[in-house]
């Protein structure tokens, strides 16, 4: 009998388990409604096809934070959002619901919505948060934390590290089949220990994430490195959407993502903006936006304010059938660049138009974007799918109240009037913080109206590099995390290996006892080559 249970996570999410003789219960008049059909949205609403990518589906690793987006205007509370019925099989799927980011051609939010996420093993997702200050409310970041073997999970706050240390790789690679790791710095014994670069053998179907740290106003938050999943196994993405701000406080509004990203196109439209920490994908091709610091991911090559994990493994593993893939990544965005008729179209509306006047022939097997009914029934994807019920989705949206809680949490311990006693957890219960819902105004903008596609969407400044500001934090300060999780799972596909594979040897915990390791031709014993044969 296939049974489901809830396993509580610091984050608020959850993997359901309803009792099959529960699942006939759900009555009409409880929870929220069925899905709205995307076409049906309300008034001024739009499905966006560009925009940022929720950032617990994939986020670059930042080298050399910045400091962060300060925008004047209060973000809006969220929204309720219902997960789709159609949820990828396995064990470790979690729902990671939504949040607002600033969209600066429109000057206003947009809701990023949320997604289904194969967590990474033995992690956890801290969301990210809008954090209120003097000037106006600027973004920190989330990120994946490990699972701590004591039951007391802490979020520790640390003095900012030292300058980034071998980001790009020093020299070239001692073998085709191996990857670049950047060097980190560890906090040992009240300072902080370099671990050099390092070489490491790929394993199919795994990216390896390194250590950095998360930046926040308070202190860094040093993130360890961890295997995480390929692009093409890490769940299921959904389109950015507009909302009017009428939309945004009316009562009883649920919102469903119907409408997801093609995963395939996705890597052919893929942005990264550091200093925002996080990708973006769609038309970002003007010029202009390079200039404001969103570049194309393949650019990690060159400009080294971020590493990113995900193209480090595409190039290895796509190389294997094309020696050129980066040239070819390269010479496809300076194709769409040039020639804007070859660029996606920015809303779902314009996409679907531009589709169809396109020959049968040329069609792509999956748009940018399609909604998520029609993608789990094809053939084709990489993803296998099954139907949950009405009342766990219920279930799921109940839960993800939870991440808001977390999020408050973090937007309390990292607020400029906290204050906490040095290297001294403290566990402090915080309510969520009461927001003030702006007042509606009259929808200025027409639905469904596409941004004119030969027009370069602004003009902008030349983005300046601007260090992030100095922490408050002058030795490590920590939190406790009311809620412990409890370890997924390993989720079970036919896609990637089981288990994760083993961490580098050179990740360990005492970096200052490791023999600089910038030279050496292997990286540990017991190598796997991409079949996932002993080397």
């Amino acid at each position: 009998m296939n049974k489901l249970f809830w396993l509580p996570l610091a984050t608020g999410m959850a993997i359901v388990s309803v009792d099959p003789a529960s699942r006939a219960q759900a009555t009409a008049d409880s929870g929220p409604p069925p899905a709205v059909p995307a076409e049906e949205l309300p008034a001024g609403s739009e499905v966006l096809t560009r925009g940022p990518l929720h950032e617990a589906f994939a986020k670059p690793v930042t080298t050399d934070p910045q400091a962060p987006l300060v925008i004047s205007r209060q973000p809006p509370e969220a929204l309720q959002e219902m997960p789709p019925a159609e949820k990828p099989a396995g064990a470790n799927i979690v729902w990671v619901p939504g949040y607002w980011a600033w969209d600066d051609d429109r000057s206003d939010f947009i809701w990023i919505s949320g997604c289904w996420r194969n967590a990474p093993p033995n992690t956890y997702w801290v969301p990210g948060h809008w954090l209120q200050l003097d000037t106006g409310w600027e973004w920190i970041a989330g990120f994946w934390k490990p699972i701590a073997a004591q039951a007391q999970q802490e979020i520790e706050y640390l003095p900012a590290p030292p300058a980034a240390i071998e980001v790009a790789p020093l020299g070239a690679a001692p073998s085709p089949e191996q990857i670049w790791v950047p060097g980190c710095w560890y906090w040992e014994q009240g300072h902080y220990v370099a671990r050099h670069g390092y070489w490491i053998a790929p394993h199919l179907g795994w990216v390896w994430v390194p250590s950095h740290y998360a930046w926040t106003p308070r202190g860094c938050i040093f993130c360890p490195g961890h295997w995480d999943y390929d692009l093409d196994n890490r769940g299921v993405v959904f389109t950015p959407v507009y909302f009017p701000p009428p939309v945004r406080v009316q009562v009883g509004f649920w919102f469903h993502p119907g409408i997801c990203v093609d995963l395939g196109m996705l890597r052919v439209n893929l942005f990264v903006n550091p200093r925002y920490n996080h990708y973006c994908f769609g038309d970002y091709y003007d010029a202009s936006y390079q200039l404001a610091g969103i570049y194309p991911w393949f650019r990690c090559q060159t400009v080294h304010t971020w590493y990113d994990p995900i193209f480090v493994y595409d190039r290895w593993h796509y190389g294997h059938t094309d020696r050129d893939w980066a040239k070819h990544q390269e010479q496809d965005f300076k194709a769409r660049q040039h020639d804007v008729d070859l660029r996606p179209a920015r809303t779902y509306a314009a996409l679907q138009i531009q589709t169809a006047r396109l020959p049968a022939a040329k069609r792509p097997a999956h748009p940018l974007a399609e909604p998520v009914k029609v993608y789990a029934a094809s053939q084709s994807t990489p993803v296998k799918f099954e139907r949950i019920t009405t009342t766990e989705r219920q279930q799921l949206a109940a839960k993800s109240k939870d991440v808001g809680t977390l999020r408050n949490q973090r937007a309390d311990w990292e607020s400029p009037v906290h204050r906490a006693t040095p290297s001294t957890p403290t566990t402090t219960q915080h309510e969520p913080r009461a927001e003030t819902k702006p007042a509606p105004t009259p929808v200025t903008r027409p639905p469904n109206v596409e941004p004119p596609v030969k027009t370069p969407p602004r003009q902008v400044n030349v983005a300046e590099h601007t260090p992030a500001p100095p922490v408050r934090v002058k030795q490590p300060e920590r939190e406790v995390i009311s809620n412990p999780p409890i370890v997924p799972r390993p989720a079970e596909s036919r896609y990637i290996e089981k288990t994760s594979p083993a961490h580098p040897a050179l990740e360990n915990s005492r970096p200052g006892a490791t023999a600089n390791p910038r030279s050496s031709p292997q990286q540990g014993k017991n190598q796997k080559d991409e079949h996932g044969k002993d080397k």
